[in-house]
């Protein structure tokens, strides 16, 4: 039995280094509403939740649906969610569904942390692994029965399933000891309903996986299709110039004659944007570097620049 235990201490071990290969998406409702998270086209959640962790994802972008179960709220589509970081580090991602200054509910990125600093599995935020089947169609009621014999008493020979997410094992053991006993036989039904009134929002057929990096928008190509961003030498050059400057006008100002005849990354941005001294030069900028940014899938790092959340959700409106 020792052998068994070993065995299975090594499979626990490996599964635990595949999972800090794979990224974590968590969803929640601000305001409590329930929903269903579709991703890539596949529903992950069988009823309606208002906090919904996926985890054992394996790309490092995915496109997001939210279904309410609300039918007079509109479903949210966000063809674009990041799970990793500038150096493709897998994180724990957690967008929230909040509503705008215009009352209308929306996803917005909220907070991401390596998957090495993951918070572990809670009973109040229900966890689903990556589902790669389809689900059956909101509103259907699917009935399901499943009997389980288990034996120790076929001249020691003992089968033991272990179901893991990700991994199906059948151990074999051969124990003496454990000729002697009886059989169980254990059967249930359950019976999963989900709400009928988000079928019409919902479309059952999958799409498939996202795996090449998607394309960037006319607003985000702007000069610089297939350009590069600005070289480490130049770059600290014109950073220079612009703190040289004395007020955040002229700051903005040279800031914008550098936009017209170069590329930026992200964090680039992100650095000229400290620069500024009022959080309405650093959202000005923001929006106007947009269009000149190489690497937009990036551009949630502008996010920690701002000090306010309404200036996060400005810039997230004005480059839709």
């Amino acid at each position: 039995m020792k052998k068994i235990y070993t065995f299975l201490a090594v499979a626990i071990v490996s599964i635990s280094s595949f999972a800090q290969n794979t990224s974590n998406l968590i969803v929640f409702s601000e305001d409590g509403l329930k929903f269903y998270l579709v991703l890539n086209g596949i529903r992950q959640n069988e009823t309606a939740l208002t906090n919904v962790k996926v985890t054992g994802l394996t790309q490092p972008y995915y496109s997001a649906k939210i279904i309410f179960e609300d039918t007079k709220q509109p479903i949210l589509e966000k063809k674009y969610v990041p799970l990793t970081d500038a150096d493709k580090v897998p994180q724990e991602v957690t967008y929230k569904i909040k509503r705008n200054n215009k009352m209308v509910n929306v996803m917005r990125f909220f907070s991401q942390v390596p998957m090495t600093q993951a918070a572990p599995a809670t009973a109040e935020v229900p966890e689903v692994h990556y589902n790669t089947e389809p689900l059956p169609e909101i509103g259907t009621t699917v009935t399901t029965q499943q009997t389980t014999t288990t034996s120790n008493g076929n001249n020691g020979n003992v089968s033991i399933g272990i179901n893991v997410p990700g991994l199906n094992m059948n151990v074999n053991v051969n124990d003496p000891t454990l000729v002697e006993g009886t059989t169980t036989t254990t059967s249930y039904t359950t019976t999963t309903t989900t709400s009928s009134s988000s079928s019409s929002n919902y479309n059952s057929t999958p799409t498939k996986p996202v795996t090449t990096k998607p394309t960037t928008t006319s607003a985000s190509t702007g000069n610089c299709g297939g350009a590069y961003a600005m070289s480490a030498t130049s770059f600290n050059a014109a950073k220079q110039t612009i703190t040289n400057q004395k007020f955040d006008d002229t700051r903005l100002t040279t800031s914008k004659q550098i936009l017209k005849t170069n590329c930026l990354s992200a964090a680039q941005i992100k650095e000229i944007m400290k620069i500024f001294s009022f959080e309405d030069t650093r959202l000005q900028f923001a929006k106007q570097a947009y269009s000149k940014c190489v690497d937009v899938n990036n551009y949630f790092l502008l996010n920690d620049a701002f000090q306010f959340e309404s200036s996060v959700e400005e810039l997230n409106n004005s480059i839709k």
